[in-house]
């Protein structure tokens, strides 16, 4: 009874918050190319940041009340896409985390970071929205993504061998166990320039 109500708060704080990522990210990354935005470079970056971070807080924290606002999470192909966009979302978020983490505020200034931190943010926001628009067909029947002239079917999901997914979980382990390895041996970002 509660998850329901706990749940729409919570969908409510990732969706907004994620969209503040998102925006704060872009407008961050276009300071560099517009004089006007220039002088905000760094409120949008701290903006983007917090509002990261709340983002990774509230994801699971509604996969969770989400899982248990449903009868039976187990039997709908539907939900389960919900939780394959929940981790992508996750991932580009920690991403952008960890970029703004090991880089600081200054990333915006190299281009090449900077791009990557923006895409970061973007394809969060991006899975962030497809999340909303999954939310609002189970309970709407509509969604803001229907004025798309295509709908991807989201109620079938691949379901793949459990193999496979383990040798995934163990290849996304591996990849960031290397990638905190290789951090000591990259160069600070007044090197790059």
């Amino acid at each position: 009874m509660y998850a329901i109500t706990f749940h729409h708060m919570v969908v409510g704080l990732a969706a907004g918050a994620g969209t503040l990522m998102g925006l704060c990210a872009l407008l961050a990354w276009l300071s560099r190319y517009i004089s006007n935005l220039e002088s905000s470079q760094s409120t949008l970056d701290k903006a983007s940041y917090a509002a990261s971070i709340l983002t990774l807080v509230a994801i699971p924290l509604a996969m969770f009340s989400g899982y248990y606002s449903v009868s039976d999470p187990a039997g709908s192909a539907i939900l389960y896409n919900k939780f394959i966009f929940s981790g992508i979302a996750m991932g580009f978020t920690a991403s952008y985390i960890a970029g703004r983490v090991r880089f600081g505020p200054d990333l915006w200034t190299h281009r090449a970071l900077g791009n990557l931190q923006m895409l970061s943010a973007l394809f969060g926001l991006t899975a962030i929205m497809i999340l909303g628009s999954i939310g609002s067909k189970i309970t709407l029947g509509e969604s803001t993504l229907d004025i798309l002239p295509f709908w991807p079917e989201f109620m079938n999901s691949i379901v793949i061998n459990q193999w496979i997914s383990l040798f995934l979980l163990i290849l996304g382990i591996s990849s960031l166990l290397f990638s905190f390895r290789i951090m000591k041996s990259i160069k600070p970002i007044s090197d790059l320039d």
